[in-house]
């Protein structure tokens, strides 16, 4: 009866160590969502708030201007509010459109750990990317 007592602690313990990852789709085909540049902005004034709105949440991995294109370093504490989380981790890409009239972003998930890892992305972490990235250079919809 002990036994059973002390593995039921254990297995309480663990469970509420890990985070419950609700936001992670898992999928080896993460897609691409655009946000449309106002009119009014151009290319260097979007490269530069886009930036801008990563770094605040991010370290920068790779920047190319030239390329239209930026990648964040992993992090794990996304969605686990601020806590470091081994097992779960995030980063945004985002490409500006050949014609500089779009910005694409992908956020990708990995849920596991070293040689385990699932792939995927996180709803929440895209939704909220995209609104932010939507605020200072997006088009406004009537």
């Amino acid at each position: 009866m002990k036994k059973i007592f002390f593995l039921s602690i254990i297995a309480i313990v663990i469970t509420s160590c890990t985070p419950l990852i609700t936001d992670f789709i898992r999928t080896s085909d993460v897609t691409w969502s655009t946000v449309q540049l106002r009119e009014n902005i151009d290319f260097d004034e979007a490269w530069n708030q886009v930036i801008d709105v990563l770094a605040k949440q991010f370290e920068m991995e790779m920047i190319s201007k030239e390329g239209a294109y930026a990648r964040t370093g992993w992090i794990y504490t996304w969605n686990t509010k601020g806590t470091y989380s081994a097992n779960y981790r995030n980063r945004v890409i985002i490409k500006f459109s050949p014609d500089r009239t779009k910005v694409e972003i992908k956020t990708e998930a990995q849920l596991g750990s070293v040689g385990q890892w699932q792939n995927g992305f996180d709803t929440r972490l895209l939704q909220t990317v995209k609104q932010d990235i939507m605020g200072v250079v997006g088009r406004t919809t009537r």
